[in-house]
């Protein structure tokens, strides 16, 4: 059992290398018909509906201030990132 999780471990994780991998000539190629800011709503975009498909369980947030961190952590890590 112990090397089946481990082979499935190292398939994951060259999955996602490779996606990873992609998204720098993909923007590069989309970079020429749509700008930063059309390509980081469509990243955001295909992410959630993903998201969505892989585990459709909607968060339980406890509080709303919870809610406004997760939000303000996603405003930082990507769009800040990118928009700079």
């Amino acid at each position: 059992m112990d090397r089946k999780k481990e082979i499935t471990g190292h398939l994951f994780a060259f999955i996602t290398i490779f996606i990873w991998g992609t998204t720098f000539i993909s923007t590069k190629i989309l970079l020429r018909v749509i700008s930063p800011i059309g390509i980081l709503f469509l990243r955001f975009t295909i992410g959630f509906i993903v998201l969505l498909l892989v585990y459709p369980h909607r968060l339980k947030v406890k509080e709303r201030k919870q809610e406004l961190y997760f939000a303000a952590a996603g405003l930082c890590g990507v769009t800040l990132y990118y928009l700079l």
